[in-house]
């Protein structure tokens, strides 16, 4: 009973953390939140997504991409309760954060079950064990906060793989009937990212290879049905990433695709090697595309594996609210990582081999990524470290008490504990102050900030302008339907006319931007989508030479006759004088009002 008490304590405390001020921390929305959010919302109105697709199976068509399916139809009950909001559209992923509590604290005592000797059964507040520390360390992660308080769907394998491994080792080791229920889980799991699409398979391979003695002992028509199952999921999924649209995303991201830019090095590195002297062909040998692309995945590999990413300097993006120089973990955990793996080498722990699986096929996919430093592609870790850190502790105060203390210095455990309680409590308070306080002052771009002050001021001027163009069209369009929640079958018939939308992605500089059209309707707060044109428009100056600031959080609002910029803690004021000649008409004969948003 006081087991479950401290657990209940523990949940407790990571769901504040997760749920307080979720619809407004972060303080921004990412085009990704509100592209699930609008096509759950479109899904409940009308059973089809925003793009006129009856209930996708494997797959949602996003901007220049295709999502996994799993968290856009958790949403869908969501908005049916709490409304098309922030807060609905993230309320999902809150949700499985906290619950990824509670399975790793039933996984860390399956994989650790046995007390180490020298370690206090019973404390003041109650029995502990390694599944609380791992619930506690996973409760107060950073890394799981900032993944939970956004619609990110990588946050689900925090849940998923921690609670589908549990029932397969009970089910291999115990109870059969558990492995169908495991191969549910994992099954659910390959739809929630596009990583545990490579992930998942990969470690049931893996640990069926190491393991195939026992299998073969037990026979392995106990396992059969864990294998169709999983298979019945999976089989979707990988049709449709081959022969279908789901891998579009993957393959844009992969080593694989080489850039413009690698081509060139690769024929620069050959060109100038001192081999190409003696002959081209010698010198291809060692500088071609295959040695390219392999030594770009050890780079990634290693990178993923590196203090640093994980403890000091973070993600190199701050779009899913992961802060530059703040580690995913807390730097207290170092110490006790290393020597948890220290003492899980020299005791031989039978779980090693599955854990080491864990932790190196896990970076795969993300390793065979363009981009390193990338968070969420590597999510199937979200709770490996937090389960190994606990092991850590334990060992720690189990040989603590073994130790000879010098005379006069303090004795016992609890003298430990306090010291330790100390160090996580400062770490936690500082870490929530950078989140909560600190970030949405310091980094108001990091999730698209503005966009809802954005569109509310827009139905200020929607009476005084026929035509409204956005910037960035291959994303403005959702912020559009969301806020003012649009009628979705209005978007639908008009993204069935949007055949050359995905061309938008384009970085090429010589690429004029593409931007988004919506109609203002008259005496009406609401806005209709119409399409996309390409403009090319000669940059907006200020009074003075100075160009307009595109690289920061501010937008600017343009009419006909005024610039008006829009900056963070500053009123709305006329910065500069435009000719009504500078603006489109758009086919028609006569100039008519137009509000042209760049941001």
């Amino acid at each position: 009973m006081r087991r479950l008490l401290l657990l209940a304590l523990i949940v407790t405390l990571g769901f504040l953390l997760r749920f307080v001020y979720l619809g407004s921390v972060p303080a921004g929305f990412t085009p990704d939140e509100a592209n699930q959010g609008y096509a759950a919302h479109s899904l409940l109105k009308t059973g089809l997504d925003e793009w006129g697709l009856r209930l996708p199976l494997t797959s949602f068509r996003a901007f220049a991409d295709y999502r996994a399916p799993l968290q856009t139809y958790l949403i869908v009950p969501s908005v049916a309760l709490f409304g098309l909001s922030e807060f609905a559209v993230r309320l999902p992923s809150a949700i499985f954060g906290t619950l990824a509590i509670i399975a790793v604290y039933l996984l860390a005592n399956k994989l650790f079950p046995k007390t180490p000797q020298g370690w206090p059964k019973e404390l003041p507040w109650g029995e502990i064990n390694i599944g609380h520390l791992a619930a506690l360390f996973v409760a107060i992660s950073p890394w799981s906060i900032q993944f939970s308080r956004t619609a990110l769907e990588a946050n689900f394998a925090s849940f998923l793989f921690p609670l589908g491994l549990l029932f397969f080792l009970k089910g291999v080791r115990g109870n059969s009937r558990l492995l169908l229920l495991s191969a549910v889980v994992l099954g659910l799991d390959l739809y929630s990212y596009l990583a545990a699409k490579l992930f998942v398979p990969l470690f049931i391979l893996a640990y069926l290879i190491t393991s195939r003695r026992q299998i073969t002992k037990d026979g392995l028509r106990r396992l059969l049905p864990f294998l169709i199952v999983f298979t019945l999921f999976a089989a979707p999924l990988y049709i449709d990433a081959l022969f279908g649209p789901g891998n579009v995303r993957g393959k844009d991201l992969a080593i694989t695709n080489f850039s413009l830019g690698n081509l060139t090095t690769i024929s620069n590195e050959q060109y100038f090697s001192p081999l190409n002297t003696i002959s081209p062909q010698l010198s291809r040998i060692f500088s071609n595309k295959i040695v390219f692309t392999f030594q770009r995945f050890i780079g990634n590999y290693v990178s993923y594996l590196s203090p640093t990413f994980w403890f000091t300097e973070g993600g190199r993006e701050i779009t899913y609210a992961v802060f530059p120089g703040y580690g995913l973990l807390h730097l207290w955990l170092l110490p006790l990582i290393i020597f948890a793996f220290y003492r899980l080498f020299v005791t031989k722990e039978k779980n090693l081999p599955l854990l080491l699986f864990w932790l190196f096929l896990a970076i795969i996919p993300a390793a065979i990524t363009k981009e390193g430093y990338r968070p969420n592609r590597i999510g199937s870790l979200l709770t490996f470290w937090e389960i190994i850190a606990a092991y850590g502790l334990v060992e720690i105060f189990s040989k603590a008490r073994q130790w000879k203390t010098p005379q006069g210095w303090p004795q016992g455990l609890p003298w430990g504990g306090l010291v330790s309680g100390v160090i996580i409590l400062v770490s936690l308070v500082s870490y929530l102050n950078l989140y909560f306080f600190i970030a949405p002052a310091k980094y108001p771009s990091a999730l698209s900030f503005g966009y809802r002050d954005l569109l509310a001021k827009i139905k200020i001027y929607s009476d005084k302008y026929t035509t409204i163009v956005f910037d960035r069209g291959s994303q403005a369009q959702i912020f559009v339907a969301f806020y003012n929640r649009l009628d979705p079958t209005e978007y639908q018939s008009s993204s069935a006319t949007w055949c050359c939308w995905p061309k938008s992605r384009s970085t090429q500089t010589n690429t004029p931007p593409l931007f988004l059209i919506a109609a203002a309707k008259p005496r009406s707060s609401s806005l209709s989508i119409t399409g996309w044109i390409r403009l090319s428009i000669s940059p907006l100056r200020l009074p003075g030479g100075r160009g307009l600031p595109r690289e920061n959080s501010s937008f600017w609002i343009c009419s006909t006759r005024i610039v008006w910029a829009n900056i963070p803690s500053r009123p709305l004021m006329p910065v500069a004088i435009l000719s009504p000649a500078t603006l489109l008409s758009f086919g028609r004969k006569k100039p008519t009002p137009h509000l042209i948003l760049i941001f």
